[in-house]
């Protein structure tokens, strides 16, 4: 695939504007172009995933009880992180179609809406409603210099995306812009070249591109979300891309695998299956498709990779006693306690640079976050809000955050927090609770999974804004529930 970027203008100073965050994800009445319609409850509580032996109920029992516009000379980003900002609006028209033959005609508004969808996930977007469109983009002009500028200010647009595709045989050729409609100027262009049926992943890129010259920080769109679908107490891995398409099948069989966590290069898969009785660790291959399974000493949960993918932490119950956090080489071999306490450590996530993990231990009492080295020194409890239950910790991709699950007012709730524990702020307030938050690769950006019509489903909420939008997986609606989402780090065709 071979993508061409040019930067042709930059904004000008009249662009500069105080940008409002205040996500309620109404987007114009978005609703009418798009209509998309997430299980288990907290990871240690393992009674909900299936009827297990009595023998793993006695198991887990143990654990749930135990526990900015710019300037020509540089740019100036928009601050997402800003309290008090207004929203930028935003239009994204049918692209034009330059093919001759009328078969292509829908990828003018697929490839419109794809941007569209990505871009009204971030809380700082408002999409302008298709509907109030004045021009009919397939006889509009494209060119900066020609755009009839009227048509968009009436709508308060403040920036326009437009653009042409060419399809040639099996493949196509998009050219998409990003126009200021204050400076009245081209801010970049972007040519991108790939199999038509890899439309999709192109506009995800021209998305990602479009966040990262506005915000200077690359968004999630062409990233990969591992989760679990289950039926009938039958639960398997699947994977999927940012908006619900493309959904894939990771594991197949008639047992309960859970837990995934793609490896820092999004090549390889690693989770927790009972497959072969135990609950152990296997790490599937994406690109061969082989599988390996780790054989550790005692039931196996929660893994977590490390930044450079050679190693793996988790917690294990060797002798059926003490659930103790471990490292070990991804091909199964040095393994290394951390942890040497009674009870439950839990949880295991590394912080970006390696240095560091946070966990869940019940060493004082109720279930509360820690943090220690990754050579299980210096250990410190960072959980100080008052709730005598916290957990399902993951240190965000840039290192600043951490999120998890703090029980609050009756249900579990997502929360972020600075890692030393400070600076805490609720995000969710749901009475059915809140289970498995993850970040995508753009630290702003958090999935979590919730009950919604009486089966649990994954949401996305942006950190810096308010309000949440589902993430359905096409193709798969006879999943009973879906949750446990797990982000790749990297961009994945």
């Amino acid at each position: 695939m071979k993508t061409k970027m040019k930067v042709q203008k930059i904004f000008k100073k009249s662009d500069k504007n105080n940008i409002n965050l205040n996500f309620n994800l109404n987007i114009d009445n978005h609703n009418n172009d798009y209509n998309r319609d997430n299980y288990s409850k907290e990871p240690i509580f393992f009674l909900n995933y299936t009827k297990l032996s009595l023998f793993f109920l006695f198991v887990f029992c143990c654990i749930l009880c135990l526990f900015k516009p710019s300037t020509a000379a540089a740019k100036v980003y928009i601050n997402i992180y800003q309290a008090s900002i207004k929203k930028v609006r935003i239009a994204v028209p049918g692209f034009k179609n330059l093919t001759k033959y009328k078969q292509h005609s829908p990828i003018s508004s697929k490839l419109a809406h794809i941007i569209r969808h990505d871009l009204s996930v971030i809380g700082y977007f408002h999409i302008v409603n298709p509907l109030a469109y004045l021009e009919n983009p397939q006889i509009a002009h494209i060119r900066a210099s020609k755009i009839n500028y009227s048509n968009w200010t009436v709508l308060n647009a403040e920036y326009l995306i437009n653009g042409t595709y060419k399809v040639k045989g099996n493949n196509i050729k998009i050219k998409a812009n990003l126009i200021s409609i204050y400076s009245q100027k081209l801010l970049f262009s972007e040519v991108l070249e790939g199999r038509l049926s890899n439309d999709r992943y192109l506009a995800n890129k021209f998305a990602d591109a479009v966040l990262k010259f506005l915000t200077g920080k690359k968004g999630p769109f062409t990233t990969k979300v591992f989760f679990v679908g289950e039926k009938n107490n039958v639960k398997n891995i699947f994977k999927m891309d940012f908006g619900g398409h493309r959904v894939k099948r990771i594991t197949n069989n008639h047992s309960i695998n859970i837990f995934p966590y793609p490896s820092p290069g999004g090549k390889k898969v690693a989770y927790i299956s009972f497959k072969d009785g135990n609950p152990a660790v296997f790490i599937k291959n994406l690109i061969t498709g082989h599988t390996k399974k780790l054989y550790l000493p005692g039931p196996a949960d929660f893994v977590s990779w490390s930044p450079n993918g050679k190693k793996l932490a988790l917690a294990l119950t060797p002798g059926h006693y003490n659930t103790q956090i471990y490292t070990v080489n991804a091909d199964g071999t040095d393994l290394k306690r951390l942890t040497n306490t009674f009870g439950i450590n839990t949880s295991p996530s590394y912080s970006p640079n390696g240095n560091r993990i946070v966990f869940v231990s019940n060493r004082g009492g109720g279930p509360q976050i820690y943090v220690m080295n990754s050579d299980g020194s210096n250990v410190h409890m960072i959980s100080f809000n008052g709730s005598d239950y916290n957990s399902s910790p993951e240190w965000s991709p840039n290192g600043k955050k951490i999120v998890f699950t703090s029980f609050i007012n009756g249900a579990l709730q997502v929360s972020i927090m600075d890692p030393d524990g400070s600076n805490e702020r609720q995000l969710t307030d749901t009475p059915y609770g809140c289970h498995h938050p993850s970040w995508t690769r753009d630290s702003r950006i958090i999935s979590f999974d919730t009950e919604f019509g009486g089966r649990e489903e994954i949401y996305l909420m942006d950190t810096t804004a308010s309000g949440i939008m589902p993430l359905m997986p096409h193709m798969f609606p006879e999943m009973q529930n879906y949750y446990n989402p797990a982000w790749t780090l990297k961009s994945v065709y």
